[in-house]
């Protein structure tokens, strides 16, 4: 089949997304540094004065960086997502089309998983003091994060095309299965260090939660627009790889002909060579033909009469 990167009213929507994503999360970064109050942590040892009010418990700097982990988080569940739907549809039609659009979606989510990754070890360590815990959250998105580069792992290993399809397919449905529980993981294990953000109450106060909103809407955008941009290219390198393919094949089948027609014409030529050479008389290799020489008998005679005459 033909892969094209067939326009419908999604694409027109991607420079919009684009846009309205970048200045969303633009907003929401302005709006955590300026408006967002900071998190009150441990108790210091002494009162200390802050912009006029007395402070008694540190105030917590690093965790402005709540407001776009979390957002690049939920992103990377939400593309992981499209990439299983898209891997389940492909191995119900059997089109390639979803192989290249499951593929697309797993190289965006590749993209949010290591900026989750990148912004969530920044925290830890601002938060806790370390670079890495084996908390129930990070070990879950950790082996999300491992099931990814092994979805592309798989994908170099195998050189057929239909193989590598259908198996990707099959690994990408059962690595997704990470992706909810390492999102309600905070819900299943109470003890864990990550605070419940998704709540009834929104559990955060309004100046808070509209900072985190427009990150979160912001990089849902972003992640739309990627999605998209990256299928448009990757449809087109299939669509050249299939038509360099097919160049291929009509090449090899023209030199094939090519070889054809040459032996053709040889075999040709062969017969022709066969029919045209003449063929010998049978009675130049025969002892009668000996016999028959005038000058041979009358040697022979000669020799009888001179042998009577002794």
């Amino acid at each position: 089949m033909t892969y094209k990167a067939n326009r419908c009213a999604l694409d027109a929507l991607v420079p919009v997304a684009l846009v309205l994503g970048v200045a969303l999360v633009i907003a929401g970064v302005v709006w955590t540094f300026t408006l967002a109050p900071l998190v009150q942590g441990a108790e210091l040892s002494e009162p200390v004065v802050i912009a006029g009010q007395q402070v008694t418990t540190k105030l917590l700097l690093s965790q402005k960086i709540f407001y776009l982990h979390v957002p690049v988080a939920v992103s990377s569940f939400a593309v992981m997502a499209f990439a299983a739907f898209w891997s389940i549809r492909l191995l119900m039609t059997g089109k390639r089309m979803f192989d290249v659009r499951a593929k697309t979606a797993m190289e965006v989510t590749l993209v949010f998983v290591a900026a989750t990754m990148i912004s969530g070890d920044l925290w830890t360590c601002f938060e806790w003091g370390v670079w890495w815990v084996w908390e129930p959250r990070l070990t879950t998105y950790f082996i999300l994060t491992l099931l990814v580069i092994g979805y592309f792992i798989l994908r170099n290993a195998i050189e057929d095309p239909e193989r590598r399809a259908r198996f990707s397919a099959v690994f990408c449905i059962v690595a997704f299965v990470d992706a909810p529980i390492s999102f309600l993981i905070t819900r299943l294990v109470p003890s864990s260090i990550h605070p419940v953000v998704f709540r009834t109450d929104s559990g955060l106060p309004p100046m808070m939660l509209i900072p985190f909103l427009l990150g979160l809407f912001g990089m849902l955008l972003l992640a739309f627009a990627l999605t998209r941009i990256a299928l448009a290219i990757n449809a087109r390198a299939a669509e050249v790889e299939e038509l360099k393919a097919r160049l291929e094949e009509q090449d090899a089948q023209a030199q094939r002909a090519s070889a054809q027609e040459a032996l053709d014409r040889l075999r040709a030529a062969g017969a022709r060579v066969s029919t045209t050479v003449p063929v010998s008389s049978s009675s130049a290799h025969t002892p009668e033909g000996v016999g028959s020489n005038p000058d041979s008998k009358d040697a022979v005679a000669s020799s009888d009469s001179s042998s009577k005459e002794v």
